[in-house]
């Protein structure tokens, strides 16, 4: 008995038990068509979403207001009447700081800029140039409005360094030259991280989530086939064969890996057929993640199998951490806080699910690479992590 039929017998007995097909093969079927579905009209179509025109209140106090002639308000008006920008947002001088807040607080503006009295001073004494936003209720327009003005902050600054380089008395003339704002230059573009006219859909996004997450459950399979063969008291009988612990143990885990892959491909083909989700044109490129991720789940369940007293707290321990790295990754609902980001690097979920709309999206091949190879250094480390509990516990019975 090799490798292989041990490989084939785990794979008949898991495919006899109904539960395991209902979670594994139709369970996330039912979920990407539930997701996708409803949350469409939030989510998208896979169309292009062009926000609308920015409404953007201005509040210039003390000398930078709007009656004076200074190079602050020269530069800032030259900036907002350049029709690349007046295509983007409409502008509204404001008095005050509070008129603004109101006027955003009633729907009648989306954003508004504060800028500072002391602006152009901070400017002649070389500091860097900054304005103060004012966020609206639509997060989409606050990052329209943001991009558009950090350009212009962005000119001004670049003409302050300039003007350091060229001494004090060229100041003034850099401050007032006609570059900053000027109609000859292109201030914001408007594109997607892949082909034109191309996004993803709920169904695509939730596709790509839901493969990640349920292909982690195969490695909940594999902790609990361990613990199946400790408490049926079969693992004696094995180890009383012609075999080492090693080839059982491996046995079992490409069984499970196997299931695994079987149930990726399943979802890929099904969502595609079904749901009519794009995964893009690189199917070696979808087949190398699943191995991927395979390999990530059969480690993950490996390690909980081997460091846990009992299948229970196998099965907890596992489902708290599936679940836990789904959430962090945005796999329930994209989340927007650059520290929950950050974790968020660090686990399977996140880089395979960028990994898939990454192809979803056509990015250059440059970009889907890396996110792959993020997710296979992810792999690596939990493998060896895996090997290294292994040495030191073993699969036998205790």
């Amino acid at each position: 008995m090799k490798i292989w039929h041990i490989c084939i017998f785990e794979l008949r007995r898991i495919l006899k038990i109904r539960s395991v097909l209902l979670n594994l093969f139709i369970l996330p079927l039912l979920l990407i068509f539930i997701l996708g579905t409803a949350l469409s009209s939030t989510m998208g179509t896979g169309k292009d979403n062009v926000p609308d025109q920015v409404r953007v209140g201005v509040i210039q106090t003390g000398s930078n207001s709007v009656s004076d002639s200074d190079s602050i308000s020269e530069a800032l008006n030259t900036f907002v009447k350049t029709p690349a920008v007046a295509e983007m947002m409409k502008v509204q001088h404001m008095s005050t700081e509070e008129e603004a807040v109101r006027a955003l607080r009633q729907g009648e503006l989306d954003f508004a800029v504060l800028v500072p009295s002391d602006l152009e001073q901070r400017m002649m004494q070389g500091e860097e140039a900054k304005l103060q936003w004012i966020l609206g209720k639509d997060s989409t327009l606050n990052i329209v409005g943001e991009t558009l003005f950090t350009r212009f902050t962005d000119e001004l600054n670049r003409h302050i360094a300039v003007a350091e380089v060229l001494g004090p008395e060229a100041s003034t003339a850099v401050a007032s030259s006609p570059d900053v704002g000027s109609g000859n230059m292109s201030y914001i573009n408007v594109s997607n991280p892949g082909t034109a006219d191309t996004s993803y859909s709920a169904s695509q996004y939730y596709a790509a989530s839901m493969l990640a997450m349920f292909m982690l459950y195969s490695g909940m399979t594999t902790s609990n086939s361990l613990f199946s063969e400790r408490d049926k008291k079969t693992l004696t009988r094995l180890q009383a064969a012609p075999l080492g612990n090693g080839v059982i143990f491996a046995g079992k885990i490409a069984g499970n890996s196997l299931l695994a892959f079987i149930q990726a491909m399943i979802i890929v083909l099904m969502t595609y057929w079904l749901y009519g989700v794009n995964w893009g044109t690189h199917p070696w490129l979808i087949v190398l993640i699943c191995v991927l991720i395979t390999i990530a789940s059969m480690t993950i369940g490996v390690i909980v199998a081997l460091v846990s007293k009992s299948s229970t707290s196998a099965s907890a321990l596992m489902q708290g951490i599936i679940i836990a790295m789904t959430f962090i990754s945005g796999g329930f609902t994209p989340i927007a806080i650059d520290f929950v980001q950050r974790i968020s690097e660090f686990t399977v979920n996140h880089w395979a699910l960028q990994s898939f709309l990454r192809m979803m999206l056509d990015a250059s091949m440059s970009e889907i690479m890396h996110n792959i190879v993020m997710l296979g250094v992810v792999s690596a480390v939990l493998l060896a992590i895996a090997a290294v509990i292994y040495r030191k516990v073993g699969y036998r019975y205790e």
